[in-house]
């Protein structure tokens, strides 16, 4: 068991923010990601048209989040790790809340939790065969074609079910892929949640990481975070619109 310091958020257990923003302006989306962005953290400069509006459309969706639950806060990257953390406006970071952010064409997911929490989104039918062989070994490789399930029973491509699986795992423990998806071994279960094992300790610390994925036409989302809080039915998912920052 984690031992809580004093919470910050209502949060008991996984919000889920899905943002589809392809019919949403970018000076919209700017406007109001801005609004999260610590004044310690340099302005993303330099990206393509189609990688800032995917970013100011994640910290879109965090302000429109933040709005929902009452959060009073802003998002910096970990100087070190460059995972999102919540400050307040003195630049202390706030306990009990994390979030993780995933994009994947025109649509943001966005995950909250009450403890260190690694999300991705991608397309269900996207072809992940090429590589991965070398993120999954063997075995991983033998369970997965198995069967691999979404949360709702809804059967996936085990492939990238292994690929998204990973992805939400190192990105909960707060080092996204930059020692590699093969630190994180994975086992499917049918009909249950599934557990992960770390040869790679991260920044961020979960007693029992552990993974639900989620289906959302025609896309999955992988969400890792603590065993405690990761029955499918303790994740709240809400759509967030062009209507909310309009």
């Amino acid at each position: 068991m984690i031992k809580k310091k004093d919470a910050t958020s209502k949060l008991t257990g996984i919000e889920l923010f899905l943002f589809p923003f392809e019919d949403c302006d970018s000076d919209s989306l700017k406007s109001i990601g801005s609004k999260v962005i610590s004044q310690n953290s340099p302005m993303r400069q330099g990206k393509s048209m189609e990688r800032m509006r995917s970013y100011w459309a994640g910290r879109c969706a965090v302000a429109v989040a933040f709005k929902r639950l009452g959060v009073q806060g802003w998002v910096q990257p970990n100087v070190e790790f460059g995972y999102l953390e919540v400050v307040n406006e003195k630049g202390a970071v706030l306990p009990n809340l994390y979030l993780n952010l995933s994009h994947t064409e025109s649509i943001v997911a966005l995950a909250l939790a009450p403890y260190p929490v690694g999300v991705d989104i991608e397309l269900a039918d996207r072809d992940a065969s090429r590589v991965i062989t070398r993120v999954a070994n063997s075995k991983e490789r033998e369970v997965a074609g198995d069967g691999v399930f979404a949360s709702n029973g809804k059967l996936i491509n085990p492939d990238i079910a292994l690929w998204s699986a990973k992805e939400a795992a190192a990105k909960a423990v707060g080092l996204g892929m930059k020692f590699g998806l093969n630190c994180f071994e994975v086992r499917f279960v049918k009909n249950d949640t599934t557990r992960v094992e770390s040869t790679k300790p991260g920044p961020l610390t979960l007693n029992s990481p552990t993974i639900v994925i989620e289906s959302f036409d025609p896309y999955i989302i992988s969400v890792c975070s603590e065993s405690e809080i990761m029955p499918s039915g303790r994740i709240s998912r809400s759509l967030i619109s062009s209507f909310d920052i309009g």
